[in-house]
């Protein structure tokens, strides 16, 4: 077992009967290239919805027959709408051969971002810290203008406006590496002209990554 995993299973303890979710992926979360960034998750996974807590963490590494997809479908009774925003954006890193994964400035559920209580808004500030730390990623890509000022407000980072779709990509570089802002992928605010844009990210982030080899 490694360090990263053994931080997980510390800080995803089951709070009032639900786990703490770090993120999903399709891969091996300990060889994302992308962090898809959003502010915190809107559904909840109860422990029994999805399992006791070595099946819950099977799920996040994709193994021993577990996925993060079918832990969604089991703790969702249907996806929410940024779902589907968020499987196309990683569709589209996967075509320009980058491996992503999703996660929150704040790993805890609520129906609104405002929503999550203060201990809960510590635990998954923290969460996320250690995703960063130990997930090898080259690029971030943050949505929305909650999860940009919050990643300001907890990181103490003087971050750009949210652009319009029509523009460059917008960047900051925070731990030597590429943080990209991004329109939001999620209701109510969600539009469909954010498509060109987010493309025009991705192939930035598949740039530099071909031409500067960033620290892993």
């Amino acid at each position: 077992m490694t360090e990263f995993e053994d931080r997980i299973r510390a800080m995803t303890v089951p709070r009032d009967g639900a786990y703490p979710r770090p993120w999903t992926t399709d891969t091996d979360p300990a060889r994302a290239d992308v962090l898809i960034v959003g502010a915190s998750s809107a559904k909840t996974f109860r422990v029994t919805d999805v399992g006791n807590h070595e099946e819950f963490l099977d799920a996040l590494w994709n193994r021993n027959g577990q996925s993060c997809r079918a832990m969604y479908d089991a703790a969702t009774a249907k996806p929410s709408p940024t779902r589907p925003n968020l499987d196309r954006l990683s569709q589209i890193l996967a075509a320009h051969g980058l491996t992503s994964l999703q996660t929150n400035v704040t790993c805890a559920s609520a129906r609104y971002d405002d929503e999550v209580s203060e201990k809960d808004r510590v635990h998954g500030t923290l969460l996320f810290r250690t995703v960063l730390a130990h997930v090898p990623w080259k690029a971030m890509i943050i949505y929305g203008v909650g999860a940009t000022e919050r990643f300001g407000h907890e990181f103490g980072v003087a971050m750009p406006p949210v652009p319009s779709p029509d523009t460059a990509p917008v960047l900051r570089t925070i731990y030597d590496r590429p943080v990209f802002i991004s329109p939001t992928l999620a209701s109510p605010g969600y539009r469909t002209s954010v498509w060109p844009y987010l493309e025009r990210v991705v192939t930035a982030i598949a740039g530099l990554t071909t031409a500067t080899n960033l620290p892993a």
